[in-house]
């Protein structure tokens, strides 16, 4: 019936409408792209309706910045803004994604699906196709312009004709610098010079790392207005912040809402009359204008049924204790950029806190063992570290292996190492689950190298400092050996200035009161002064290029290869699992990753390993 209805009413002349009115009319959400499908509400989401408003034809507002959590409805809300402008003031709009195959995917799974089920859009881009025979995947034609889709990192289909409308879809995961060319975000603003009078460009995105993020740089430039909801106890009104979640120790789904006037808890089921009574204030009244509008909101906004208090809660609790996951729950949920501290710890501290314990003796809270490896050009070098459930990590060993990668004999030797076990004080013999091999040099030697073990055992890695994951899904490439094609083999990338920031935040850690030691402690044993210059030896640092900040890690002291090592150790871990293993995961690789030695009813002595003669940094 309501298909019915709006097909009729998509053929009858299209009244003057703002965004929001025209998708209360008109938008139809599907069951397939829609976990609420039937007719789009604003009601569903009021705080949105100041945006719609801003970014309809008749509001001479050019251009709306909106940093947000997730659950708060922003893509949806583009979404809206292109049909709109199809149905009611058709002209050119350009929608970017930040990859060409995410741009194909949004086509496909929801823009196709809005023209699909919304008759008055179904009945002007089909008409044209027919006429015409030339929209595609990532190009709609329709009477008076055209909606095109393209990714951030495609120079060309950010080029070319003029755009009026521009949606620029999770600017943070865009690249920095494309093809030479400069920021896809000022390649892509270019193209609405044209339309200087009446263009629309609106930029939206969860953020990433301050200082760095491209969302929270163009926020900072607007009045960065913030929802004021009302207290239903005492009608004070006030912005949703994380701090006044308060829920009973141990239950996260009993969490309600402090007021910070009157101090009463607030229940959730009241979250959507507060939403409806909300209001936009500028934090930076005397920098609103008619043309520029800043939005800031986090997921404790999300309405009723999308994303609960109570979930936000336990992923607070489920992430607070590891550096990687609590940064994406401070950018994705809080929807506020990570201060990312790139200051190396001092390596002093870290040195005067050394533990007198055996070389590859690792204790008996351990139950992982990872390797990391680094490629210089005459020689290998090595770390074996020992994980606890809680992330916490002893070194257990740093060796050396001199030779030349390109024959195979130092290759021979780090082969040795894989079949090497690890026995602690109660007699559990532990094998080494996972080894990384750094790939960004003598990079067809180490693809040699581990093609001859499973990749459950051995993977070759390359580091790649923008990526915003721990790991990449491996993607394939060609191997060569000695100028002849040998197939292919997988190669795992790793967000290695992720790892390090949050190395860094581990290295910071220090012991409890009572002597215990936090989640995500590091143990080192007598390792020489040089390990410990090594494991702090880069130092994050901003640069100005094109007029956008770029950060890089530079060297404070030549030998790096300690810091490398642990990043390569951590994304071993991660490939093992441990980022997302349960007490049972832990619980059941008895068998899997462990040996146990059979015959031991009492704790035994391990018998004492030689240090490898090639061990760099053994203590002077």
């Amino acid at each position: 019936m309501i298909l019915i209805q709006g097909f009729l009413e998509g053929l009858q002349p299209t009244p003057d409408l703002t965004v929001d009115e025209w998708a209360d009319r008109y938008r139809v959400l599907s069951s397939v792209s829609s976990a609420e499908p039937g007719r789009w509400k604003t009601d569903r989401v009021p705080y949105m309706r100041e945006i719609f408003r801003k970014l309809s034809p008749s509001d001479p507002c050019q251009e709306v910045v909106l940093m947000k959590g997730v659950q708060v409805a922003g893509t949806e809300v583009a979404l809206n803004v292109v049909g709109a402008y199809i149905d009611l003031e058709p002209c050119p709009i350009l929608y970017v994604m930040p990859t060409v195959d995410m741009a194909k995917t949004l086509s496909k799974k929801r823009a196709s699906q809005m023209i699909q089920d919304c008759p008055s859009l179904r009945s002007k881009v089909s008409e044209m196709n027919r006429r015409e025979g030339s929209s595609t995947q990532i190009e709609k034609l329709f009477p008076g312009g055209a909606f095109n889709l393209t990714g951030a990192n495609s120079a060309a289909g950010l080029r070319s004709q003029p755009m009026r409308v521009l949606i620029l879809d999770e600017v943070d995961a865009y690249p920095l610098n494309l093809e030479g060319e400069g920021s896809p975000i000022k390649l892509a603003e270019a193209r609405t010079t044209t339309y200087s009078k009446n263009k629309k460009i609106f930029k939206l995105s969860t953020p990433t790392v301050a200082g760095r993020s491209a969302i929270s740089f163009a926020l900072e430039g607007t009045d960065q207005r913030e929802l004021y909801v009302p207290c239903p106890h005492c009608d004070h009104k006030q912005t949703l912040k994380f701090e006044n979640l308060k829920w009973d120790k141990g239950k996260p789904q009993t969490a309600q809402y402090l007021c910070e006037d009157c101090a009463c808890l607030i229940e959730e089921k009241h979250k959507t009359k507060m939403l409806e009574q909300g209001v936009w204030i500028a934090k930076y009244p005397e920098l609103s204008s008619e043309l520029r509008a800043g939005y800031r909101i986090n997921s404790l906004y999300s309405p009723l049924g999308w994303k609960s208090w109570g979930k936000i809660a336990e992923e607070f609790l489920e992430d607070k204790d590891d550096p990687v996951r609590f940064r994406t729950f401070v950018n994705t949920v809080l929807g506020e950029p990570w201060e990312d501290r790139g200051d190396a710890p001092e390596w002093e501290r870290l040195f005067e806190r050394r533990e007198n314990y055996d070389f590859n003796q690792p204790p008996n809270e351990v139950e992982l063992i990872t390797v990391g490896v680094d490629v210089q050009g005459d020689r290998l070098e090595l770390e074996v570290c020992g994980w606890t459930r809680q992330k916490v990590t002893w070194s257990l060993d740093y060796r050396v292996l001199e030779g030349d990668p390109t024959k195979t004999e130092v290759w021979d030797k780090l082969g040795e190492v894989i079949n090497e076990t690890w026995m602690r004080p109660d007699g559990v013999e532990l094998p080494m689950a996972m080894m990384a091999v750094d790939a960004n040099y003598n990079t067809q030697h180490v693809y040699n190298f581990c093609r001859k073990y499973s990749p459950t055992q051995v993977i070759p890695v390359r580091g790649r400092d923008q990526q915003k994951t721990i790991v990449s899904s491996p993607s394939s490439v060609d191997f060569t050996m000695g100028g002849k094609a040998m197939g292919k083999t997988k190669v795992w990338n790793v967000g290695v200035s992720l790892l390090k920031s949050a190395l860094y935040a581990d290295l910071r850690l220090i012991r409890n009161e009572d002597g215990t030691v936090p989640n995500g402690y590091c143990h080192f044993p007598n390792y020489a002064v040089e390990y410990f210059k090594g494991i702090t030896a880069e130092v994050l640092t901003m640069k100005v290029h094109k007029g956008y900040p770029k950060y890089e890690w530079e060297k404070k002291y030549n030998r790096n290869e300690p810091l490398d090592l642990r990043v390569y150790n951590r994304a071993a871990a991660h490939v093992v699992g441990i980022d997302r293993f349960t007490d049972k995961h832990w619980d059941n690789m008895v068998g899997k990753y462990r040996v146990v030695k059979v015959g031991h009813e009492e704790p035994v002595t391990p018998v004492k390993r030689k240090k490898p003669k090639s061990d760099f940094w053994g203590g002077r």
